[in-house]
């Protein structure tokens, strides 16, 4: 019994070979339009994402700009000011010894505060950037570190505006959390310009251990791939942490 059946079941196949043979070529077809469909959705909801985290990162960069704006013609011009009449006074003050020492207090407090709010301003957007590129930037960031900094390799060009500033700030972060956190005694930052991508790495020779997914390394990885560019952290415990970052020479579309 089973056998006839078995045997019924092949004759009936045979004889609807042709309409198998159709419906089979009409599915891949229509599961081929299905995977075409989905992964031209997919690239588009990819470039939405990148166009959507660009535009997010476009925008924390215009808020630095305008807080360096806001500081430099504001609270540092006032205070800048305050100085001016601080000196005045002191050239022309007469009175006791201990007034005087009282005005020399303020005015070394008012340099003091002067000074930390010319770095606070750096920090949230450094002039020298806009106006002078990526190089003396970075030379300027070098020069204020609390450890020696080796660079090598600058870009003897200007970059896009947010080429480099994507590359300012990784090097900056790496500089930060070398300082902070990785206890090392140097860093190095290497660039490698090749006409159409530049190259950096950034290396310290830390206590390692950096956590890739924390919030600064998220944030860096985040700016880079908002501009088509790559971000991989190395970071064995023990062994330094090295940063590198590869960014097109020129801003992709779907990125201002």
């Amino acid at each position: 019994m089973e056998l006839w059946t078995m045997n019924g079941i092949v004759a009936a196949a045979v004889m609807l070979s042709p309409v198998f043979v159709v419906w089979l070529v009409w599915t891949a077809r229509d599961r081929l339009r299905r995977m075409r469909a989905l992964a031209a959705e997919n690239a588009r909801l990819h470039r939405e994402i990148r166009y959507a985290r660009s535009r997010a990162i476009e925008a924390m960069d215009a808020g630095r700009r305008s807080v360096e704006r806001d500081l430099h013609d504001g609270a540092q011009q006032r205070l800048v000011n305050l100085g001016l009449s601080l000196s005045l006074a002191r050239a022309r003050f007469t009175g006791p010894p201990e007034a005087s020492a009282a005005l020399e207090r303020a005015m070394s407090e008012l340099n003091a505060a002067l000074g930390e709010l010319r770095e606070l301003a750096r920090g949230a957007y450094p002039a020298v950037l806009v106006a002078s590129g990526l190089g003396p930037a970075l030379r300027s960031l070098a020069e204020r570190a609390a450890l020696p900094v080796v660079l090598s390799g600058l870009p003897a060009r200007r970059l896009p505006p947010r080429v480099e500033e994507n590359l300012y700030f990784v090097v900056s972060e790496a500089i930060a959390n070398a300082t902070k956190h990785a206890r090392a005694s140097e860093v190095v930052v290497a660039f490698e310009d090749t006409g159409d991508e530049v190259r950096l790495s950034v290396s310290d020779d830390g206590v390692g251990g950096a956590d890739p997914g924390g919030h600064g390394l998220r944030g860096l990885a985040d700016r880079v791939a908002a501009l088509g560019g790559r971000f991989v952290v190395e970071s064995p415990p023990g062994q330094g942490t090295r940063m590198t970052a590869v960014l097109p020479a020129r801003v992709p579309a779907g990125s201002r």
